[in-house]
């Protein structure tokens, strides 16, 4: 999925944004006082696991669990890259939003067959519900839905957009101030969704003396998700990237030691940080600049081509690089 023009965009104009609007049956409808419940006291009502919010319950809900599990499993997919966003869904990068096109077509195929495998069930499930509730079974039997009232109550559909300014004409409008404002908002989001899931991650691990590889991949993956959002701030690709750096040097295979799992665990507390993390990425992208600036060959410094004919054509030796970690890469700080 291709980004937006460059030309005045926000950052958060770079985010796509993707709502799962699955439509699934509740499995009941509504109480009609007089047809179901006419000659009925009020202190003999129907249990609530029958009737409940003015609505009787047709059908035991773990019929419609399928199709709920399908719209679980949209939302664990973008936001394993992805992050909720100012009300608006689940916002993704643009390679994320492709990821999920592809999808989709396994998404809508399981909800379908879910769909198919409830209305093949009505009848069972209807009268399942009705002899768990004997004596009231009549006010259930005289509601059900038909299959073809049942499937035009289940639909699946997604949304997916760009944001844009609402008033293209007029840049200094208060509308345009207003979706600033919420463009903002992106950032602080996306690194709230980040610290939730470090958090998390921190309470099954800290005090630990060894890690296993599905517990480091776990970081590896809020590293990942943390990286692919470097454009809403210069800051944050520097501060993923000194991240990575150090998981890059971490075993993937076996079973983490006590040095490695400190480190690991230091990671997720950077990661639990976002302000502090921040400012790490300031200082290291400054770093960067700095040692750039100070490398770079200056005009009346530069070597002279060499002529055609004395240009060596052997490959130069190569070189295994030595892992290192420099004194300030870092984003990170190592307490053992």
């Amino acid at each position: 999925m291709n980004n937006p023009a460059e030309t005045n965009v926000l950052p958060a104009e770079h985010l796509v944004i993707i709502n799962s609007n699955l439509r699934v049956w509740s499995g009941t409808v509504k109480v009609e006082r007089d047809q179901d419940l006419p000659d009925v006291d009020k202190d003999k009502m129907p249990p609530k696991a029958l009737m409940s919010d003015g609505r009787k319950v047709l059908v035991d809900p773990k019929e419609l669990a399928g199709m709920e599990s399908v719209r679980k499993a949209i939302e664990r997919f973008l936001k394993a890259e992805g992050f909720s966003f100012a009300g608006t869904g689940i916002a993704v990068s643009s390679d994320r939003a492709s990821e999920f096109i592809d999808a989709l077509p396994g998404f809508e195929g399981d909800f379908q067959q879910a769909l198919d495998k409830l209305v093949a069930r009505l009848p069972e499930a209807y009268q399942e519900q009705e002899e768990k509730f004997p004596d009231w079974a009549f006010i259930l039997a005289q509601s059900r839905p038909t299959e073809m009232q049942v499937r035009n109550r289940c639909k699946f559909g997604i949304s997916i957009f760009r944001m844009a300014a609402p008033d293209g004409d007029n840049p200094g409008s208060l509308a345009n101030q207003h979706y600033r404002e919420m463009a903002e908002q992106a950032l602080p989001d996306m690194l709230q969704s980040i610290q939730d899931g470090a958090e998390k991650l921190l309470t099954k691990v800290k005090g630990k003396s060894k890690l296993l590889q599905s517990q480091l991949d776990g970081i590896r993956k809020l590293v990942k998700k943390l990286k692919a959002f470097a454009f809403l701030h210069p800051d944050v690709g520097p501060a993923a990237d000194s991240l990575q750096d150090v998981l890059d040097h971490m075993p993937v295979q076996g079973t983490l030691n006590m040095t490695n799992t400190y480190t690991a665990v230091s990671v997720l507390t950077e990661l639990a940080n976002p302000h502090q993390l921040l400012a790490k990425g300031k200082a290291l992208l400054q770093d960067y600049l700095e040692e750039a600036k100070q490398t770079s060959v200056q005009p009346e410094l530069a070597i002279p081509a060499m002529p055609e004919e004395a240009v060596v054509t052997d490959a130069a030796p190569s070189v295994e690089p030595t892992p290192s970690f420099p004194g300030r890469r870092r984003g990170l700080t190592l307490t053992l």
